[in-house]
């Protein structure tokens, strides 16, 4: 039986991996956004609106890393809460909200409560 501590670690590791990966998705949104903007000016200057092309493709690719941002700022926020539900309640109904809590966080379910408390603790994907 993994302990309180373990948990913690474990959701810290998790936060800290998506924080990475959010900061990677930030850099390359912001890098598309740049290289429209760069491609829309160059429309504007050069009289070429050929150059307007880039910069509507690079915009409709921005769509997919924000969403993205936005699912993991959405996922941390829910990883930081655990912590604070897990000290406050008692051992069986912390296990019971965690699965519920990763049932909510990948829109499905991961483990059953029933599973669970039957002692069938597999994880069915």
């Amino acid at each position: 039986m993994t302990t309180t501590e373990e948990v913690i670690k474990r959701i810290d590791k998790v936060l800290s991996e998506n924080r990475r990966v959010e900061n990677i998705y930030i850099a390359l949104t912001s890098a598309l956004f740049i290289t429209g903007i760069a491609c829309f000016i160059t429309a504007l200057v050069s009289g070429d609106f050929v150059w307007s092309t880039p910069s509507a493709v690079t915009t409709g690719l921005l769509y997919y890393p924000l969403k993205e941002i936005k699912d993991l700022r959405r996922k941390n926020i829910a990883l930081a809460t655990a912590p604070v539900l897990i000290a406050q309640l008692p051992p069986d109904k912390a296990a019971s909200e965690i699965i519920k809590l990763l049932n909510n966080l990948y829109s499905k379910e991961i483990i059953s409560l029933d599973e669970w408390q039957g002692g069938k603790k597999s994880t069915t994907p």
